[in-house]
């Protein structure tokens, strides 16, 4: 039996349980992987969509998990970073990367060790993990995390005969036969379709996204106010009436599914499919995501929300290098919850509000 220190954080919704390593091990590797269902499940653990583990950035740190894991062929070098960030999906499987995942570790290192700023490694079981920096602006009472130049997918996340990053044109296209989706209430929409053409673009941001634009990105034109029906009201997000229809969220579902069923073959490690729109056709994006490692929406995703604002500005879309991204399913309950995406000359700036929940210690036999 153990006693394990934990922390709970959320940002816009997007939940995690933290274990702090930075002084003591709290858990071995073969145990975070199994640790990571206890921390997910909200049946039989602490409910989170991910597990995240914050260790110090040492020779042995590194060379235990490589051990362990065998991620690389040369051990990434110590010096280049402060921490480790990890994050484990339910079933154990260890992510690549993650933009509130990493805000929320520093608003952790902000009020737990004094600590403005960080050097951060990232996408671990990657054969090259990058040094990410994130921190805090105490002023504005929130967290950043500047992101690497989001890239092409690495050829282990996506069949090469897929053409990647952005080229001005669409990277993929899907036909989903329509009897392939189901006649529900939600559906009857699709009721004199014979199928559904899909067709997007592909972007690695420290995971693997697929970013739809909701007004192009379809061959019928009715789903885009069905996955963002706030438009046909002006924006008032006090009444959402998704509340009370299940269309988009019915649609945002199958979808997802369908890719991680039927376009296995190309992406074996699975893709996270984004919906977005364009609120004002200048700075401000609307946003959904079907995240592959929960196989459910998320109510909002830092590395999603990057790779809908880098495709945008790829095709001038947005007319400033600030977008702000709005995660739809997060404003029903929290009306001003936004992420802003900022183009810098080494990166890209995410910057957000975490908020902790609480901290406590779980009792794992």
């Amino acid at each position: 039996m153990k006693r394990i220190p934990i922390i709970k954080y959320t940002v816009y919704g997007n939940n995690f349980v933290i274990i702090d390593e930075i002084q003591t091990p709290s858990l071995t590797e073969s145990e975070k992987t199994k640790f990571a269902y206890q921390a997910t499940n909200i049946n039989f653990g602490i409910g989170s969509d991910n597990f995240l583990v914050i260790q110090p950035c040492t020779p042995a740190i590194l060379k235990e998990i490589n051990n362990s894991r065998n991620y690389w062929t040369n051990i990434p070098d110590p010096r280049n970073a402060d921490y480790i960030f990890r994050m484990f999906e339910s079933d154990g499987t260890e992510a690549y990367s993650c933009g509130n995942g990493l805000m929320s570790i520093a608003n952790y290192l902000f009020h737990q060790y004094d600590a403005i700023s960080a050097r951060i490694l990232t996408e671990i079981p990657t054969p090259t993990p990058k040094v990410v920096s994130i921190g805090t602006d105490p002023d504005e009472k929130s967290n950043w995390a500047k992101m690497v130049q989001p890239r092409r997918m690495p050829k282990e996340m996506a069949d090469p005969s897929i053409r990647q990053y952005i080229s001005g044109e669409v990277d993929l296209v899907a036909n989903i036969p329509i009897d392939k989706i189901r006649q529900t209430d939600a559906m009857q929409f699709f009721a004199n379709e014979g199928s559904l053409t899909v067709s997007g673009y592909l972007v690695f941001t420290g995971e693997p996204h697929f970013v739809i634009f909701a007004d192009t990105g379809f061959s019928t034109t009715e789903i885009a106010n069905r996955l963002f029906p706030s438009l046909s009201k002006k924006n008032k997000f006090s009444n959402y009436p998704e509340k009370r229809t299940s269309t988009g969220t019915a649609f945002v579902d199958f979808v997802g599914k369908y890719f991680a069923r039927e376009y296995s073959n190309y992406f074996p490690v699975g893709i996270n499919l984004n919906f977005a729109r364009s609120v004002d056709d200048s700075k401000i994006l609307e946003h959904r995501c079907f995240e592959r490692g929960i196989n459910h929406e998320t109510l909002a995703c830092g590395t999603g929300a990057l790779a809908v604002a880098f495709v945008a500005k790829e095709l001038n879309m947005v007319t400033t290098n600030k977008v702000v991204v709005w995660p739809h399913r997060c404003r029903w309950d929290a009306p001003n919850a936004e992420i802003k995406v900022e183009e810098c000359s080494d990166g890209w700036l995410l910057k957000g509000k975490p908020c902790m929940l609480f901290e406590g210690t779980f009792t794992w036999q």
